[in-house]
């Protein structure tokens, strides 16, 4: 019996409303061993998304008839869900300042239209991988404690949860000592850890990070940049 039996299909929702575009990439997808969804607009999109059982995956085209791109974003990131699931954003638009603000917004990723099946299906295995199905072991770096079942943050009493993106990243640092680690470095897809994030990504998602960590812990956690060196996890006992 080979793997595609005994490994559930991943369950992704996609969200596109081109007529041609839309079912091409669903049938693509359901080719390469999805479950797959569509969606045509953000509030079909959200009606989908409550009902359970919900999606491990969204595809979100950022071109939408009901919704700004980036408002669909944060709008789907705001949901009232205890298992947000990881999303991946499509765009034709090659501008880095658009994705960028797709990340701030709450994305995990993103791909700029054309692109291959296989490649958008390898992205989605990586991060149906970084997702639920994480079997990282917990991590402990000085008094901080990092869940990767559940994506927290724990540091005494107070915890914070992370997206799938910025949890890889805070892990990375975690498990490297601290650091330092250069943003290329920081993005490196490694054995058992297959998610690849271009320097614009980590900056962003350690910006996002760094936010997080102070609303939650205050000044107990810092992530530093040292000219030269790269980022430093710091975390005072």
């Amino acid at each position: 019996m080979g793997e595609g039996a005994l490994l559930p299909r991943p369950w992704v929702l996609l969200v596109e409303d081109h007529p041609e575009l839309g079912p091409s990439i669903r049938q693509g997808l359901i080719r390469e061993g999805f479950e797959v969804e569509l969606a045509t607009t953000l509030q079909a999109a959200l009606r989908r998304i409550l009902r359970d059982p919900r999606p491990q995956l969204i595809v979100l085209d950022l071109s939408l008839p009901d919704a700004d791109g980036l408002e669909a974003v944060r709008a789907l990131r705001t949901l009232p869900l205890s298992d947000p699931p990881v999303l991946l954003v499509l765009t034709v638009y090659r501008d880095l300042e658009l994705r960028v603000q797709a990340l701030e917004a709450g994305a995990d990723d993103f791909m700029v239209k054309p692109f291959a099946m296989e490649e958008l299906a390898a992205r989605l295995r990586a991060l149906a991988r970084r997702g639920r199905s994480d079997r990282r072991a917990p991590l402990t770096f000085g008094p901080m404690v990092l869940d990767p079942a559940y994506r927290m943050v724990r540091l005494g009493g107070q915890m914070t949860e992370l997206t799938p993106g910025e949890f890889t990243i805070l892990y990375r640092l975690a498990l490297a000592g601290g650091g330092p680690l250069r943003s290329g470095d920081l993005g490196e897809a490694r054995a058992g850890d297959p998610v690849a994030f271009s320097e614009g990504a980590v900056r962003v998602l350690v910006h996002r990070i760094r936010r997080k960590l102070h609303q939650a812990f205050g000044g107990r956690v810092e992530i530093r940049w040292h000219r030269l060196e790269g980022y430093r996890l710091e975390v005072l006992e």
